[in-house]
């Protein structure tokens, strides 16, 4: 099917979160998920969690994805 592979598909939602969560990262109020890090881990830490999950995973996902959608290689 091409581009309409469900692995294309994945890529784009991927990069979706990515978009979400860096806005939502440079947003002057901040989301409960981050505020509860920060008082958890530390400032430094929380952040570096929050933008470890929240932004390099999806992203790392969306390249995935993005690349097995379009060259159409599906391991087992």
């Amino acid at each position: 099917m091409g581009f309409l592979d469900v692995n294309f598909i994945k890529a784009i939602f991927a990069l979706y979160i990515v978009a979400i969560s860096l806005i939502r990262l440079m947003y002057d109020k901040e989301y409960f998920r981050l505020t509860a890090m920060k008082k958890l881990f530390g400032r430094s830490l929380g952040l570096l969690i929050h933008f470890l999950s929240y932004v390099i995973m999806p992203l790392l996902f969306a390249i995935y994805f993005l690349c097995r959608g379009i060259v159409g290689f599906v391991p087992i």
